[in-house]
């Protein structure tokens, strides 16, 4: 089934925000790029069409080359463009891996007629329409112009303008170097945008090398953990703002950076030792999350993604990751064999401030045990089955039993259906020795 098109695009500068609706009415049309806004945007978006025309140069970083690299190949977005500004600079240093250049701005950075930045650089003002005004004329503009003429006042009006900073090239100050205002100019970077918006359909990517995940870096990777923003009840947030809050407010985290230091451990030695999971073991890890979440329905899963800024593709990355960290899990538990979890468990407790209590409850059980008569050697009731003994038990206690039993023992690392039968058997006869 074909995937409905949803564009996305930068731009503002070059023509205004209003001038790209009247081109493409059914786009998602933001303001220049900044660094964070496309890795951002690819994730909580879904776009097929990333279009990038202008981006940020003074105010805020600019859009980074990684992000381009990882857009070009995330989930859904087909082809990733660029024109007139930021998106020429960009397409000239990165269609060599697919992104799509169009326009004569495009074409001089990439045949190497300029390699300065800043011709396609203005000063603007925001307006409280959402639209902006360019202060300033950027030389691109007048190369187009110069261009035209051909002649030598015109050769020698574009090495002067050349040499003004692009923050001070206003209108009048080029009026004043050519000697009156019609000055040679053509709108080079409106053309050009125009002509992406209005062709960006025929045209087609030739990557000479496809990216991969290989293709990024350990900086790119901070700003995508660190500096992509989610959004939360329609407000973006980077994730970072919410980790800083979360670390400087919540009573437990300690236990936090503890426990996902560990996840993360825990990853690193499932690359070690090339632990890989099937699709059908990624989608039990999916069903067993969605039962421990309460989650039953489509709308469910839609309403539980939101309130956690969590996009489809970030979530089916967790459940792999989980999938494989439970079956390294699950081979270092059957690995123990008889020596079970319980220094492990123990351990735990103790380091998570919990030992006494569940110990002195475990006292309190085995004291009762003791006086029912019962030893450690306890026969086993052939009646039930240990499953059906722990699905009683846990309902006895009102607790939740959110997996198979088969799980159960595999994980709690009971040896087997006799060691846990022998287990339940126990504490049941200590709680008729309470009556």
């Amino acid at each position: 089934m074909e995937t409905e098109e949803k564009v996305l695009v930068y731009i503002g500068l070059s023509i205004s925000r209003d001038k790209a609706r009247e081109i493409l009415p059914d786009a998602i049309i933001k303001g220049p790029a900044k660094q964070g806004d496309i890795v951002t945007d690819a994730v909580n978006l879904n776009p097929t069409h990333i279009l990038l025309v202008d981006g940020s140069f003074r105010e805020n970083l600019s859009p980074w080359h990684k992000e381009i690299v990882y857009a070009l190949q995330f989930p859904g977005v087909k082809v990733v463009y660029g024109a007139a500004s930021m998106g020429a600079l960009r397409a000239a240093e990165l269609d060599l891996i697919g992104m799509v250049g169009v326009g004569q701005i495009y074409e001089w950075y990439r045949d190497g007629v300029t390699e300065d930045d800043s011709e396609v650089a203005v000063s603007y003002a925001a307006l409280p329409s959402g639209n902006y005004q360019c202060l300033t004329i950027p030389l691109v503009d007048i190369r187009a112009g110069v261009n035209e003429a051909k002649d030598n006042k015109a050769d020698a009006f574009f090495s002067a303008a050349q040499k003004i900073h692009y923050m001070e090239r206003t209108r009048e100050c080029c009026a004043e170097l050519w000697g009156g205002s019609d000055f040679p100019m053509i709108p080079q970077k409106a053309l050009d945008a125009i002509e992406l918006l209005e062709t960006f359909r025929d045209l087609k990517p030739a990557p000479l090398v496809t990216p991969t995940p290989d293709n990024l870096s350990r900086y790119f990777q901070a700003l995508y953990e660190r500096d992509r923003r989610i959004q939360i009840n329609g407000t973006e947030i980077p994730q970072q703002h919410i980790d800083a809050y979360v670390l400087l407010h919540h009573p437990e985290y300690e236990r936090i950076c503890w426990d996902s230091a560990n996840q993360e451990l825990a990853l690193m030695l499932c690359d070690h030792f090339c632990v890989t999971v099937s699709i059908e073991e990624v989608e039990h890890e999916n069903v067993r999350f969605q039962q421990r979440s309460g989650i039953e329905t489509l709308a469910d899963f839609s309403a539980y993604l939101s309130s956690n800024g969590w996009s489809r593709p970030e979530y089916d990355r967790l459940m792999i990751q989980n999938a494989r960290i439970r079956k390294l899990q699950h081979a270092n538990t059957v690995a123990k064999m008889y020596r079970r979890n319980s220094q492990a468990i123990c351990d735990y407790l103790r380091t998570h401030q919990a030992f006494d209590y569940w110990a002195g409850q475990a006292v309190k059980s085995e004291k009762a045990i003791k006086q029912s008569g019962v030893d450690d050697w306890l026969g086993v009731n052939l009646e039930k089955t240990a499953f059906a003994l722990l699905n009683e038990h846990f309902e006895h206690e009102g607790l939740d039993l959110k997996m198979l039993p088969e799980e159960y023992l595999l994980e709690t690392g009971f040896s087997n259906c006799t060691e846990l039968s022998v287990a339940l058997e126990r504490i049941k006869a200590g709680k008729e020795q309470n009556g």
